[in-house]
């Protein structure tokens, strides 16, 4: 037949606060403290110093194409005042639909895709400004490249700015010193660097190297800043993308 086993009596309330202080209160369990992890400088941080450069870049291009407008077509078309501003006011009105192309781009292709050739296109753009010796110089190139390098320029910043917020550290986005503050005072460097070079190659080249002078220089900022994106291009993703290319290789 089936025996009880002998289990030993569970101890009285009293017993169980004898095993307590003499106060009655239980012994505090002890917590780990965290420790701090210092974060890496953000010089070091190849996406966001690289987004930043070309938000620079394609900002001194933007405003060199902006600043430029009135004096190269009055000097080669004999264009008013009313005529150049119209051309830019129609360049303007080309930024909404170059933001939905880029917003279905963003769906099918990744941040650094899209900046990698829209960087060509943008270097492209620059070269069909030049006006070549021994051929005559059109109203039709000045404004289709010219519409090329405005939309391409927009795009980039659109582009740009999409993967400076996924890779900028944490402690970068709250606060005065953050994503959008060096964003906006790469972009006014880039512009003031313009208009500044833009000033000297009037002044002291003259109204005739004002197209090729200025968008020669152009060519040149763009021309490093794709072989920089060359070199930078595999470290253009998130931390976390990363990791995970890292795991399948």
């Amino acid at each position: 037949y089936f025996k009880e086993p002998v289990r030993p009596e569970a101890p009285k309330v009293a017993e169980m606060t004898s095993l307590l202080p003499t106060n009655g209160v239980p012994l505090a369990v002890p917590q780990l403290i965290p420790v701090p992890v210092k974060e890496k400088s953000l010089w070091s941080n190849v996406p966001v110093m690289t987004t930043l450069g070309l938000y620079f870049v394609l900002k001194l291009v933007l405003e060199s194409l902006f600043s430029s407008c009135p004096s190269v077509t009055h000097y080669y078309f004999d264009w008013s005042p009313t005529k150049s501003g119209s051309y830019l006011a129609i360049l303007g009105v080309l930024i909404f639909p170059a933001n939905l192309y880029l917003a279905k781009l963003s769906y099918r292709y990744d941040d650094r895709d899209i900046i990698w050739f829209i960087t060509l296109v943008m270097l492209f753009g620059i070269v069909g400004l030049f006006a070549f010796p021994s051929v005559p110089y059109t109203v039709m190139q000045y404004i289709v490249f010219g519409v090329v390098v405005f939309i391409a320029s927009n795009v980039m910043e659109g582009a740009c700015m999409s993967l400076l917020s996924k890779t900028i550290p944490a402690s970068y986005a709250r606060g005065t010193f953050n994503s959008g503050f060096l964003a906006t005072e790469s972009g006014t460097a880039g512009r003031a660097v313009g208009d500044m070079f833009i000033t000297y190659v009037g002044s002291v080249w003259g109204m005739d190297w004002i197209l090729n002078g200025t968008f020669g220089v152009m060519l040149g900022i763009t021309a490093v800043s794709v072989g920089l994106l060359k070199t930078a291009y595999p470290n253009l993703v998130e931390k976390k993308e990363k990791d995970e290319d890292e795991n399948e290789v």
